[in-house]
């Protein structure tokens, strides 16, 4: 063996000397460690060497170690439902010797050798016959799904000199003997083979049969044949993280920070190295999340903590600030008025984010928070009706049930019995509190005073619109200090509507007293200030702790829309048109913007500095109309707040104009609201912010557009976080809300494919992405045998914190075990996300290489590298006996920075492949899935398996290239109606429009989660297909013959074409020959009613 020394470590390179002798990718130990490399190069006596584990703490002269050997990969049982790293050592049997961190140096097999596996050999073979390379000698089940084929390497041939019977053997122990010359070779269950080195066959066959996937954009217009190459460009994942202290909006309307739901967060933990940790949560959390139509409940099933060494601050014209990792994806509006996701980091001043603006709510009135009463000992009940109820209820119990009351509540016996008896007596909420667990229907009083006090004070059983308000007065202009509550006002109109609500809620009277300039209300009680603490409204010295109240926050819209008039009435105004509300605190501020989002109203907002104030602005004609319908004439015309406290006065400037005015009379009589002498129509149809954008104006009551006015750059060291959202994987929050964003990987794909086996690897993903990959695929099922899924798949996980050397062995690893189950006749399906990061990592060797950089920094090889990968797919027939056909068919993820296609590792990959499947981030957006493009997808194999098809039906092809015109013309049309509307176009062009969108809605759209869509057998595919196909023609016949499109768009077939997804395959023919029959008929009585 040769043995060097270390002459220079640059990262993951190592550059050793004294290795002459040695070969190219030969295994090399390196240092005391023995740490894993690979020679990739070498120079005279010099060898360039990629070391796959962290080469922190390699000095020079350190030795290295040749082993003779290539990097090679273990062949046999226990391969199926494990979990590898780019060198194949099983990351699950390391989590349980050594822990979640993979130490340097660490030598694991790749195959366990404890475990005994049932080999049954392969009958009719006998001792003495002649066996050659790939003949199979046994069989083992290694789970439901795949028996596992015990072959002869394909390195090795002669006479079967010894053959094990049927036992239990594990994978280190021979089960024959081959003899070959007079050389005996031990053949065990497992065999080594080089991860570079492409495994032998027979000869290649033409990909001529469909790989099924159920996914009709795929098989119907893209089709990928059974061993060919696709690849898939588009974001798979990008670290979209948030930073601690970033509020989450959750499903009850709390607020609650990211990163104290994660120290909340109880779950299995997955830790994947000293900065990420996953959390997959036991009970899932329910977040906003926006489905592409309307913000709605959602759950969150992991939460994510990772690290960052930087952030992107964003500036936005209404006053957010969103700071988060550069990978981040955030909703924008692209030029043609799609919603799409970008990086944080490609986000430019100008562009427009989308963000939430309505969140539908239906949550009923809040009760009051009675609990932080009963548990203080000062407060009693002096509700004389219930006290009566109590005593009776006391009489009635027996001594040891008194003395049990006594003991729970604190009270001694005594006390208690002088209650039950005297009328005068208060009863103690100590004691309500016990009484009430045992005797439910006992309520509560409604009526409450304090032991020393004579004072009395109604307590409403719930928070409706009074309180609300007057919690809002209090919180713009009020205070509290020891016992007194203070309410501060110069407008003797807002005062008295303050007094009013106190007298009516809670039957109190207030004093009103001066001070100087300033006038004030005060009201003396020391039981009012308990109630007001309960309910959320606690003061500081200096103002800026407030918050909106919890209870505020989870009531209705009309409760909101109160809370809201009272923040206005004692700390709004209006002026430069536009209405302002005034607050000193932060945290009141940021609650207040999220109760915007129960109203609608888009609004700015001002975050100034701790101890300065900080502003909500409503600016636009059409939101100041809604701040004034429903929060200022909230209660409609029999009660209108501002006429009530008789405020008077008017706004001279129109509302479509300048606004609305801070004093002004307001009179409501139907749909017509007059402010002063100017007459506003409330029913007519408003202006909207989003008018022009046709694709997003259907969203537009749910979000808004919000413009960037500043991006940078900060250097931030540290934790991050991350929630992933089921379906959506998006979630609201932000001190003001914005929609944040994670990702999914392909996993549709993967789950249908109608494959043997099925082998991931994750190429220098992120962990929280890897993890979430992972786990989804353990909750998948096999749509064949209904078996889990993970039965026939293997898993290779290479991080992007893993060293970056590691991403080469990685895809490499899985093309060997992919051509390793090929040649037992399985028929497998690779899937590699992402080859990006793995020609990312190409780039940096080859930097440190000094070698010549090609286009962007890639090494003039990236294309014969890549070519090294594709071209190991493909249907082959199989070396050994017996005779056998396998393929393997490969599925490379790209991911190119900002979707730019025509980046090297994009245009260099489609070199090499037969079918490409362009994913399109405004049709994810508008939740069109599968959101593959038709305009930039396309494939090689049509021909190919157009046989295939035509055992179905020989009308395949003709509909395909129909369907694919349609959508093309579609594409044309659509220049014309943005620029002159859809009104100028000829009925014959409108038919393309409608149907096309039939073509996009009715079949391309499929949902993974609809238990009969998320799966389309190939037979019914088609059939939808001749369905629109025959609508198309016999309209266009119609139009012909004068009939109008307006006619034909209201046939109630559409109705039954639009809902034929959701047929069941098995009675789809039946389906398909009425829909057919209807078509016919109904556009025919068109005609003849024209004729």
């Amino acid at each position: 063996m040769v043995v060097g020394r270390v002459w220079r470590v640059s990262g993951p390179l190592v550059v050793a000397e004294n290795m002459s002798g040695s070969m190219i990718y030969e295994v090399v130990y390196i240092g005391a460690e023995s740490l894993v490399g690979e020679i990739i190069g070498i120079q005279g006596d010099k060898a360039f060497i990629q070391v796959y584990e962290d080469t922190s703490g390699l000095s020079v002269g350190d030795p290295v170690e040749g082993s003779g050997k290539l990097l090679s990969a273990e062949l046999g049982p226990g391969l199926i439902g494990k979990v590898f790293d780019g060198l194949q050592r099983p990351l699950s049997e390391l989590e349980v010797l050594i822990g979640p961190f993979v130490r340097r140096g660490v030598k694991l097999p790749s195959l366990p050798r404890n475990v005994k596996w049932f080999f049954r050999r392969e009958r009719g073979l006998e001792v003495g016959a002649k066996v050659g390379p790939n003949d199979i000698l046994g069989y083992v089940d290694e789970t439901p799904l795949i028996t596992h084929k015990i072959m002869v390497p394909p390195n090795v041939s002669g006479y079967l000199k010894e053959l094990v019977a049927d036992g239990d053997y594990s994978v280190d122990e021979v089960v024959a003997r081959v003899e070959r010359g007079g050389e005996v070779f031990n053949i065990k269950m497992f065999q080594e083979w080089p991860i570079r080195k492409a495994r032998p066959y027979i000869k290649r066959l033409e990909p001529t049969e469909l790989l099924v996937t159920g996914t009709r954009v795929l098989d119907a217009l893209f089709p990928i044949a059974v061993g060919g190459k696709a690849a898939v460009p588009g974001g798979f994942g990008s670290g979209k993280c948030v930073l601690p202290g970033t509020p989450v909006l959750l499903a009850d309307w709390s607020l609650k920070s990211i990163d104290e739901i994660y120290r909340e967060a109880r779950g299995k933990k997955l830790r994947i190295n000293e900065y990420e940790e996953v959390v997959e949560l036991d009970e899932p959390l329910d977040v906003i999340g926006f489905d592409g139509v309307e913000l709605r409940v959602f759950k969150a099933t992991h939460i994510y903590r990772g690290f960052t060494s930087s952030i992107v601050e964003l500036r936005t014209s209404s006053g957010r600030v969103l700071k988060v990792t550069p990978e981040h994806k955030l909703p924008v509006l692209d030029h043609y008025g799609n919603l799409t996701f970008i990086d944080a980091q490609n986000v430019s001043p100008g562009t427009y984010l989308v963000v939430p603006r309505y969140v539908p709510v239906a949550s009923e009135y809040v009760g009051i928070p009675m609990q932080w009463l009963l548990s203080d000992p000062e407060v009693c009940s002096r509700d004389y009706e219930y006290n009566e109820r109590v005593r009776n209820l006391l009489k009635g119990l027996s001594r040891e049930e008194l003395e049990a009351l006594s003991k729970a509540s604190n009270i001694d016996l005594k006390t208690i019995k002088n209650l039950m008896n005297s009328r005068t007596k208060a009863i103690p909420l100590k004691l309500v509190e016990v009484l009430i667990k045992a005797y439910p229907d006992l309520g509560l009083p409604k009526i409450l005073g304090v032991r020393r006090g004579k004072q009395k004070l109604s307590i409403p059983d719930k928070v409706d619109e009074d309180l609300a308000e007057l919690l809002g007065l209090l919180l713009s202009s009020g205070s509290i200090s020891g016992d007194d509550v203070m309410f501060y006002s110069n407008d003797i109109r807002v005062v008295q509507r303050y007094i009013s609500l106190v007298s009516r809620i809670f039957n109190l009277r207030c004093r009103e007293e001066t001070s100087g300039r300033a006038y004030h209300v005060k009201i003396h009680s020391p039981l009012l200030v308990k109630v007001f603490k309960a309910l959320g409204a606690s003061f500081n010295e200096a103002l800026n702790d407030l918050e909106v109240p919890e209870v505020i926050m989870k009531s209705p819209e009309r409760v909101v829309s109160a809370f809201i008039r009272g923040l206005y009435l004692g700390c709004g105004s209006f002026d430069e048109g536009r209405v302002r509300l005034v607050v000193k605190s932060p945290k009141l501020l940021r609650g207040l913007a999220y109760l915007m989002l129960k109203l609608g109203i888009k609004y700015s907002a001002e975050f100034r500095d701790q101890d300065e104030l900080n502003y909500i602005y409503i600016c636009e004609p059409n939101e100041l109309r809604k701040f004034c319908v429903k929060v200022l004439l909230g209660r409609g015309s029999d009660e209108i707040v501002l006429k009530t406290a008789g405020f008077s006065g008017m706004s001279d400037q129109e509302l479509s104009g300048s606004g609305v005015g801070y004093n002004l009379q307001a009179l409501v009589h139907a749909d017509r609201v007059t402010y002063g002498l100017v007459s506003y129509d409330v029913s007519a149809k408003p202006l909207t912010f989003l008018e022009g954008f046709e694709d997003v104006v259907d969203t537009s009551t749910y979000v808004a557009l919000d413009m960037v006015k500043d991006v940078r750059v900060l250097k931030y060291e540290g934790d991050v976080y991350d929630l992933v959202v089921d379906s959506v994987h998006n979630f609201v929050g932000g001190d003001i809300p914005v929609i944040y964003h994670n990702t999914v990987l392909l996993q549709t794909l993967t789950k249908w494919s109608r494959t043997n086996v099925n082998i991931y690897v994750g190429c220098g993903e992120r962990g929280n992405e890897m993890a979430d990959a992972l786990h989804s695929f353990r909750k998948l099922v096999d749509p064949v045998s209904g078996r889990p899924l993970y039965e026939k798949a293997v898993f290779i996980a290479n991080t992007s914190n893993m060293p970056v050397a590691a991403r080469e062995t990685s895809v490499f690893l899985g093309a060997t075990l992919g051509e390793y189950f090929r040649d037992m006749g399985y028929d497998v399906l690779l899937v590699a996300d992402s080859t990006s990061r793995w020609a990312e990592a190409m780039r940096e060797i080859s930097a440190r290489m000094e070698e010549m950089p090609g286009e962007e920094g890639f090494p003039a090889y990236l294309g014969s590298r890549l070519a090294q990968f594709y071209e190991r797919s493909g249907r082959v027939e199989c070396i050994g006996n017996p005779k056998r056909y396998g393929s393997l068919t490969i599925v490379g993820a790209v991911s190119p920075p900002g979707a730019d296609f025509s980046e090297p590792v994009t245009q260099n990959t489609l070199r090499y492949i037969g079918t490409l499947i362009a994913l399109d981030v405004s049709l994810a957006n508008r939740r069109h899935f599968p959101s593959v493009s038709w305009l930039l997808s396309y494939s090689l194999y049509v021909d190919n398996v157009s046989t295939w098809w035509s055992k179905l039906n020989n009308a395949w092809s003709e509909l395909r290239r129909e369907f694919l015109r349609l959508l093309q013309k579609e594409a044309e049309l659509m220049e014309i109606v943005r620029l002159v509307g859809p009104d100028a176009l000829p009925e014959e062009d409108k038919l393309v429009l409608e149907v096309s969108r039939m073509i996009r809605e009715d079949f391309l759209q499929q949902s993974a989660y609809h238990p009969v869509d998320s799966y389309s057998p190939p037979e019914k595919t088609l059939l939808m297909m001749d369905i629109i196909v025959r609508f198309y023609k016999k309209a266009y016949d119609a139009l012909l013959r004068g009939v109008p499109l307006s006619s034909i768009k209201g046939l109630p077939v559409r109705a039954k074409i639009a809902r034929m997804k959701e047929e069941d395959p098995k009675e789809f023919s039946k389906f398909y020959s009425e829909v057919v029959n209807e078509i016919e008929e109904s556009i025919s009585k068109l005609i003849k009613v024209i004729g």
